[in-house]
């Protein structure tokens, strides 16, 4: 249902845009449609909802990249990936070592279409998939990978700053929305391990990056 309210979302920002940037498009031809940015970055994980089960988890640096296509001088469509380490305590059990994978897909809107410096607005959807290589959970010691994936809307505002026309550097801040699902029991100790395994839940993971943009 989740996933749903969030395709809906996308199609009502998408459904006014061709009609009203087709002109602006066709009036400014020589744009490039691509580009592609790589960044740092640093996630700060909800992890509140760990407390429960007797754990804690932090994410080292973010590493990641941003493939974008321009369908106007304003809007473009853009895919998000990024990794990093996750380093978790567990209650009797100690250090644990995980991955964490960050992806989505959305809107981004450039204000103004071409300027030395640019404001960038970005709106999507996607997931987060994190494992643990092996932990405790209530008291029972799980061996192999443990994981879980959640839906994720991304809401980012940052800054381009053009260094010519091929080159620039992006900075930005998003609220990576977490949408967590209750468990249902019995579950799969092996398997079903969740950051918000007692209730649904939204939580707010923010996320600061800052890259090369390359234009093609």
């Amino acid at each position: 249902m989740r996933i749903l309210l969030t395709l809906a979302m996308l199609g009502a920002l998408w459904s006014p845009l061709e009609g009203q940037e087709s002109a602006l498009s066709d009036a400014t031809p020589g744009y490039s449609r691509w580009f592609l940015t790589g960044y740092v970055g640093s996630l700060a994980l909800a992890d509140d909802e760990l407390d429960g089960v007797g754990m804690t988890a932090d994410a080292s640096v973010l590493l990641g990249a941003r493939l974008a296509y321009r369908i106007t001088p304003r809007w473009a469509i853009e895919a998000s990936y990024g990794h990093a380490s996750l380093d978790a305590t567990s209650e009797g059990f100690g250090d644990v070592d995980g991955r964490l994978h960050l992806y989505h897909a959305g809107l981004v809107f450039l204000a103004p279409d071409s300027a030395t410096v640019q404001l960038a607005l970005s709106a999507g959807a996607g997931g987060m998939h994190y494992s643990y290589d092996e932990f405790e959970r209530r008291g029972v010691l799980l061996q192999g990978e443990s994981w879980a994936n959640e839906l994720v809307v991304s809401l980012g505002a940052g800054l381009i700053v053009n260094l010519g026309g091929r080159a620039g550097l992006r900075v930005e801040a998003r609220d990576d929305v977490q949408f967590c699902s209750a468990e249902a029991e019995p579950i799969d100790e092996t398997h079903d391990f969740s950051h918000c395994p007692l209730d649904d839940q939204i939580l707010h993971n923010p996320e600061l990056s800052g890259g090369v943009l390359l234009r093609f």
